[in-house]
């Protein structure tokens, strides 16, 4: 693998992964500039690090002395700054190349997967900055406790590796966790037979590796790597959870390693999901050698990511946030949902997410979200894919009636904000799924409740 440059710019910095990639190379003393569409919070607090940020894109916001380009999944090729780049012959990178290039020299413990990547990698990082010391961490989300990405000083680097782009296989891991493989992303990859074969492909590559034998698709990989370390709910599984009780927003389970009980857990996150979550980060702190007695009393401390079943407001309504934009996730959400509060009435707000997902996985949306009282679906939020004819939010909607669920479509933020108002009564749970802009409704949603009984 080739090596950085000194002066890197990065166009779309203001995304949650490109944001953390500039904060380890300013922490790795690169001179670093980047861009994006729009200004936001998280462009004005790059500058206040160090990084030299642009609102909006233009061939004038790369320095003469610039070395690399790294972009990002949503940045098409003719953006007049790749373009001037590509003429200057200044080196082009995606984000996770790039990211490998500054950890060429870790230990890479990389969690991969079509779910559960960022909590998982929060809680393994928590856990490791907890025993290990200053490891190194780089997070698809925001969390309160520590940032979202630090270069560290520690021979460890935990990473959330995304596989959107194709590009994860770049990356050779010292331990490779894989959460889940489910259908995503074929845009990218033609098929899901593909996407299985990236990350079979990621797995071999790591000199360790680590499977949760609650996923088919990811215990299937047993046959290529016998020695893998397991963990799940499954009986076979050498890290497996039990007796698993669940109440609000905590879960307790014991914990059992190759059939012996260790101890109890409690973990303030509902869910089993969020237990296979806890198992997996659990395992990437055995594989750095940190005792898993000791671990588990640390888990009642485990932070929480932001988005990930959030909850906003708890006064007689209850409003929770979640980033879920996959059928699988919103199933599991709900379900979480279901066992910590089981008295409740719930309303679930989905905003579709891409277009392409949308077409392919209408029918599979509608039968997750089906498993609420009352449904809206709003129209799809784009990301960086243009409008598919025939493809709306209307189409989960309907999916969810056809279902024998209870459902609404309405276009915009502002129409499901007001049709969520003459909706909910107190006591209600209303949860805001999706990995658009929908956090904003969620939001409101929560101040306008704020007084509610």
């Amino acid at each position: 693998m080739t090596q950085l440059g000194k002066q890197v710019h990065l166009v779309g910095v203001g995304g949650e992964g490109m944001a953390g990639l500039a904060t380890l190379l300013v922490q790795e003393g690169y001179r670093v500039s980047g861009s994006d569409i729009r200004a936001s919070a998280r462009l004005w607090s790059l500058a206040s690090a160090g990084v030299e940020v642009y609102e909006g894109h233009g061939p004038d916001h790369l320095a003469p002395d610039t070395t690399d380009l790294v972009y990002s999944a949503a940045v098409p090729w003719d953006n007049p700054e790749v373009q001037t780049a590509a003429e200057r012959e200044v080196s082009l990178w995606s984000r996770l190349p790039a990211l490998g290039s500054i950890t060429r020299s870790r230990q890479l413990l990389a969690v991969v997967g079509t779910h559960g990547k960022t909590t998982v990698s929060t809680w393994a990082t928590h856990l490791l900055r907890t025993f290990v010391g200053p490891v190194g961490h780089y997070l698809g989300g925001t969390v309160t406790e520590f940032p979202a990405a630090d270069v560290g000083s520690d021979p460890l680097f935990v990473a959330e590796v995304d596989e959107s782009d194709g590009q994860f296989t770049a990356l050779r891991a010292e331990v490779a966790l894989l959460t889940a493989v489910d259908s995503d992303h074929v845009e990218t990859y033609g098929s899901v037979s593909c996407l299985e074969n990236a990350f079979r492909a990621f797995v071999l590559r790591a000199r360790r590796a680590v499977l949760c034998l609650d996923d088919p698709k990811a215990a299937a990989l047993r046959s290529s790597r016998p020695d893998a370390f397991t963990y799940g709910l499954h009986p076979r599984a050498r890290l497996r959870a039990v007796g698993l009780e669940h109440c609000g927003r905590w879960s307790t389970f014991e914990v059992r390693l190759d059939g012996s009980r260790v101890g109890e857990a409690c973990l303030p996150a509902p869910g089993v999901h969020n237990v296979q979550n806890a198992l997996g980060a659990l395992s990437l702190g055995m594989m750095a050698g940190i005792p898993l007695k000791d671990m588990l009393g640390e888990l009642g401390r485990a932070p929480r990511p932001r988005r990930r079943l959030e909850v906003l407001e708890e006064n007689g309504y209850l409003v929770v946030d979640d980033y879920a934009h996959h059928p699988r996730e919103v199933s599991a959400g709900l379900s979480a949902l279901r066992e910590g509060w089981p008295d409740r009435r719930m309303v679930a707000v989905f905003q579709p997410h891409r277009y392409t997902r949308t077409a392919r996985l209408a029918g599979e949306f509608g039968a997750a979200l089906a498993e609420a009282d009352q449904v809206l679906v709003t129209d799809v939020y784009p990301a960086f894919e243009s409008a598919m004819p025939g493809v709306s939010g209307a189409q989960v909607a309907e999916a969810v009636l056809s279902r024998g669920g209870k459902a609404q479509f309405w276009p915009t933020l502002d129409s499901t904000g007001e049709a969520v108002a003459e909706l909910v009564t107190p006591g209600d749970l209303v949860v805001c799924f999706g990995a658009g802009d929908i956090w904003r409704l969620s939001h409101r949603i929560s101040q306008a409740l704020f007084f509610g009984g």
